[in-house]
């Protein structure tokens, strides 16, 4: 069978997921989408594949029904895995695949700087791309420490502290995309002794452990790194996938993604925002 698109559901999901799992890291952020996908599907999102069932290229992107705000790119995220990148250009510029009006993200472990970026010259889109270092688990080392600080998850009402202290959000739509994460999928913090967070992480739509922070009174005691055992311990026991980036810059926190059993997968975490033209963006404003 082969098409131009073909949107999957069950079983071919399951087919997928297990078919990716063998190109890992590149496939992460698609292999961890199809998982939330299968369980429950708190983001509605949808997965697109080239052909089936031997497909070159895969992306999960929320269903169009979700994308209604044009100007938030954190909801129109797109996840794209590829074996071909050449197809994959002619794919991604198939009418369809992607909404090139509207203000988008396109994420991956993989680089595709040369082909959106030929995408964005032809469409007058303009594009910031963002480069970071992947660390994935492939082997645990139980980390312990005596802190005497409760561990629990995040709720609604913590919703701004992490955004106000996330560098990729600080905004309202951020804010709602925190939220949203928040209420639907995996979160952890500590608290202190009266209750407050000080250390968290919250896991985005593809399983990725993001929006992570310890508010600076308590950082470089080891908290963080314990907070980490803590959420791998936790994940691990529920099977649920997991991975994380951070900037190159910050090599001090490399040892201690290491000694939790860390690998990097260096510059494999891309993300690419993508605006169209100003005159456009007037237009979708004066649509809203």
């Amino acid at each position: 069978i082969s098409a131009p698109l073909q949107i999957l559901h069950f079983p071919s999901l399951a087919f997928i997921r297990s078919s990716a799992s063998f190109s890992f890291p590149s496939t992460l952020e698609v292999y961890g989408s199809i998982y939330f996908i299968i369980h429950g599907n708190p983001f509605n999102l949808e997965v697109v594949v080239d052909s089936w069932p031997d497909y070159q290229t895969v992306i999960t992107r929320p269903k169009k029904k979700e994308m209604v705000d044009k100007l938030d790119q954190y909801t129109n995220t797109y996840h794209i895995f590829t074996k071909d990148f050449h197809k994959c250009q002619q794919f991604l510029e198939t009418p369809g695949i992607i909404d090139w009006n509207q203000v988008i993200q396109i994420q991956g472990n993989q680089s595709w700087d040369k082909i959106l970026r030929k995408i964005a010259t032809s469409k007058s889109l303009q594009i910031e791309h963002l480069s970071n270092i992947l660390f994935f688990l492939f082997l645990l080392f139980l980390y312990s420490k005596n802190l005497d600080f409760k561990f629990t998850s995040l709720n609604a009402s913590h919703a701004k502290l992490v955004n106000d202290n996330w560098s990729m959000g600080l905004n309202e739509k951020s804010l709602n995309y925190v939220l949203h994460c928040i209420k639907n999928l995996p979160s952890f913090c500590l608290l202190n002794s009266e209750g407050n967070p000080i250390s968290w992480y919250v896991l985005d739509q593809t399983c990725e452990i993001r929006m992570g922070f310890t508010l600076p009174k308590y950082q470089a005691k080891g908290i963080g790194t314990y907070l980490g055992a803590c959420i791998i311990q936790y994940l691990r026991k529920e099977e649920i996938p997991f991975f994380l980036h951070t900037e190159e810059k910050k090599k001090y926190l490399w040892g201690a993604l290491t000694r939790l059993g860390f690998c990097s997968f260096p510059h494999g975490w891309n993300q690419w925002k993508l605006t169209p033209p100003k005159e456009k963006l007037i237009q979708i404003h004066s649509n809203i």
